[in-house]
């Protein structure tokens, strides 16, 4: 289970300075086939720094979806410190 590309990122207008809210097109790559699905996720960052993420699959997935939001999460994060977000 790969995640490929979390593509047309959208930024969702919030006043809550410490949460970001996104939606976007995420690509997964599992059992040698490509399946395509909407997300919406949140980052939050808590009084300590860290940051909390949190992520709802909107289209069905055909595999268990642990796997798939573990996945999702660490891919997140990296494109977070990659400044990659809008």
């Amino acid at each position: 289970m790969t995640i490929d590309d979390i593509s047309d990122i959208t930024r969702k207008e919030n006043f809550i300075y410490y949460r970001r809210e996104f939606f976007g097109n995420a690509s997964y790559n599992f059992m040698n086939r490509v399946h395509k699905g909407r997300i919406e996720f949140t980052i939050e960052t808590t009084p300590m720094g860290t940051k909390d993420i949190t992520i709802k699959i909107v289209d069905p997935v055909e595999y268990p979806l642990i796997p798939v939001i573990k996945s999702l999460k660490d891919y997140i994060k990296t494109m977070d410190k990659e400044g990659k977000l809008p």
